[in-house]
């Protein structure tokens, strides 16, 4: 194949820290030849503040940072997808969904926490052997995190509520679920999920304009 091929959909992909979203994220939009936006990354441009650990921050923040996605979504083409890799971009297509169905599919990229904190682990040793960082710490700092993070949500989304969203059985008003797809990427490498979105989008007909 001398041309990528590329599908009818843009992928939105949320999940916790430590799930590979952000490895796979980068193979398919590679793969596929589109653009791939990362909602973190532009947060940090923007306001130069660290999201990696929760800090404080004015709600008028993520509401400008939430708006910019939705309207990712709303306006978003079959001729022109994108990866939108995004903590809340499911939740946000969720609520676009009720007035009109946008050409997007949501995935959730999965693991328990004690998973994601020992890959964390490995990690910090890794890139520094003398670090004194424990298990404990890491799933403490990751809690606290999670918890600030929900508040500020809650602000902005007085839906949510309590609402974990990245509960793979996280459902709109409806009853629909809100992820189109779960990837437990315990199953593999950042590789080995990529190519389970892939596959996935090839059995829902994803690539049927584009001659596959």
């Amino acid at each position: 194949m001398t041309e990528r091929q590329r599908p009818n959909v843009s992928i939105l992909i949320s999940g916790p820290s430590r799930t590979g979203k952000t490895t796979a994220a980068n193979m398919l939009a590679d793969r596929y030849g589109i653009r791939n936006i990362k909602i973190g990354e532009l947060f940090r441009e923007l306001t130069h503040i660290d999201n990696a650990k929760f800090v404080d921050r004015p709600e008028a923040l993520d509401r400008e940072m939430d708006e910019k996605q939705a309207e990712m979504i709303r306006t978003a083409s079959a001729d022109d997808p994108f990866i939108l890799e995004a903590r809340l971009a499911a939740f946000l297509a969720s609520k676009e969904r009720r007035t009109r169905e946008p050409p997007v599919v949501t995935v959730l990229f999965w693991a328990p926490e004690r998973v994601r904190m020992e890959r964390q682990l490995k990690k910090a040793l890794r890139d520094d052997p003398q670090s004194t960082a424990t298990l404990e710490d890491l799933l403490q700092g990751e809690r606290k995190r999670e918890a600030g993070d929900r508040e500020l949500w809650k602000k902005v989304h007085p839906e949510l509520d309590d609402t974990n969203i990245f509960d793979p059985a996280f459902a709109d008003e409806t009853g629909r679920p809100v992820y189109d797809l779960i990837v437990d990427s315990r199953m593999g490498m950042p590789d080995t999920c990529a190519d389970y979105v892939h596959d996935w989008l090839v059995e829902r007909g994803a690539f049927s304009e584009n001659g596959s």
